[in-house]
């Protein structure tokens, strides 16, 4: 992976500063000033719906953010609804921010502000690849932002008081924010040139010998492997940095995170789980890892059409349900339906001993009936460009692992 400035080592780093000019501009202008003064480019856009400012340069004024969210500013003041105008702003800045990404303007972003001011500047920075830095120095810094932020390596910064007027606190940590984030994009990465590339693989506490075994594997290959736990952000987070470009091939071996959007659990990685590696073309192994299963909290929590399923307590705020049949059909037209639409190679592989720890033999998930309708179910259902394989092992072994590391080396 090359780093952000690779490309642009003799070109003046330019850094996207987000904002509400029209209500704190006195502070945004000392941040404007901190950044110029290191000799950076500075790109400002505003996404204050009250106004603007004439302390600084604006490049991008708030009526161009809300035209990009498909709406006018007029008609933003005239429904005069905050929550939906922090919504509106957020989308549109994002847009601005990734029109100027396709344009490689963009070194890193930085931002400020209280709570509808940092939710824009969080919206704004999801469409910022991974490696780019990302700063926002907010009064939310010490809350759980962690929906917001989402996968994204964004630095949050307190900022002790409110933005709403310089002083002698605020003028240190605006200082300190404009040196930090002008230092990230200053900072050069060392590569390790010894890997061949680097190799996303899933894992959960019920493939966790299989997932340990092939990134052992992998790596005496000579490959870089990073590991995601299969918890909902970790699937969210695999996704977003196959999308940047991050990974050359990917591992999948504990796809959850399916059966949780599709039930009702708590792990969901969301409906676009299963897709990005698809949509760059890069090798992927597929395998329907704890598929068995639906993820819940205590046992108090699983809902009540679940209550008399079959439930398993994993740990005492985990409980496990056993995927039935019809939710087995849905689940392999799902994998199906992913898989199909990737533009590079994909290899299914069925593990035929079960999908999980639990799911093996004499363990409390086993079941091959079921496990077979989801097999037959992904075998009906995908194309014929993709591979489907079936291994006599269950998932959570070290022979399952072998057949797996062999199949993705030999689509890469």
């Amino acid at each position: 992976m090359s780093t952000h400035l690779d490309s642009q080592t003799s070109i003046k780093p330019n850094v996207l500063v987000v904002g509400c000019f029209d209500t704190k501009g006195v502070d945004f202008k000392y941040l404007y000033s901190c950044l110029s003064d290191t000799g950076v480019a500075v790109t400002t856009i505003n996404t204050g719906v009250l106004g603007t400012t004439d302390l600084f340069p604006v490049n991008f004024e708030a009526e161009t953010v809300a035209l990009a969210a498909g709406y006018e500013l007029s008609t933003i003041r005239e429904k005069n609804d905050r929550g939906w105008a922090l919504e509106v702003m957020g989308k549109g800045a994002a847009k601005v921010v990734a029109d100027l990404l396709k344009q490689e303007k963009v070194n890193g972003i930085i931002s400020m502000g209280g709570g509808g001011g940092t939710f824009i500047a969080l919206a704004a920075m999801q469409s910022v690849p991974f490696g780019i830095p990302k700063l926002c120095l907010t009064t939310l810094a010490t809350k759980d932002l962690s929906e917001k932020v989402g996968e994204k390596d964004i630095v949050l910064m307190p900022s002790i008081v409110d933005v709403a007027g310089l002083n002698n606190i605020s003028r240190v940590l605006i200082s300190q924010a404009a040196g930090a984030i002008c230092g990230m994009m200053a900072t050069s990465v060392q590569q390790n040139n010894e890997t061949k590339g680097s190799i996303a693989i899933s894992i959960f506490g019920n493939t966790a010998i299989s997932a340990e075994r092939c990134a052992e594997l992998l790596k005496s290959e000579g490959y870089d492997v990073l590991a995601f736990h299969a918890v909902g952000t970790g699937g969210m987070t695999m996704e977003s940095l196959t999308g940047d470009g991050v990974f050359d091939a990917i591992l999948d071996l504990t796809t959850t995170e399916l059966a949780d959007d599709l039930f009702g659990g708590i792990c969901s990685a969301g409906p676009d789980r299963l897709t990005a590696a698809g949509k760059l073309g890069i090798p992927q192994v597929v395998v329907p890892g704890c598929l068995d299963m639906v993820n819940f909290g205590t046992l108090d929590s699983v809902p009540d059409r679940y209550k008399k399923r079959q439930l398993f307590s994993w740990a005492p705020d985990v409980t496990l349900m056993r995927t039935n049949e019809e939710e087995n059909k849905l689940l392999g037209e799902t994998i199906a339906s992913k898989v199909n639409t990737s533009q590079g190679p994909v290899t299914v592989l069925l593990p035929l001993g079960g999908l999980s720890k639990i799911g093996a033999e004499g363990e409390k998930f086993y079941n091959l009936e079921i496990d077979k309708v989801l097999f037959d179910s992904i075998k009906r259902n995908v194309k014929d460009h993709i591979t489907v394989q079936e291994v006599d092992a269950n998932i959570n072994t070290v022979a399952f692992a072998e057949h797996a590391v062999k199949a993705l080396l030999n689509l890469m």
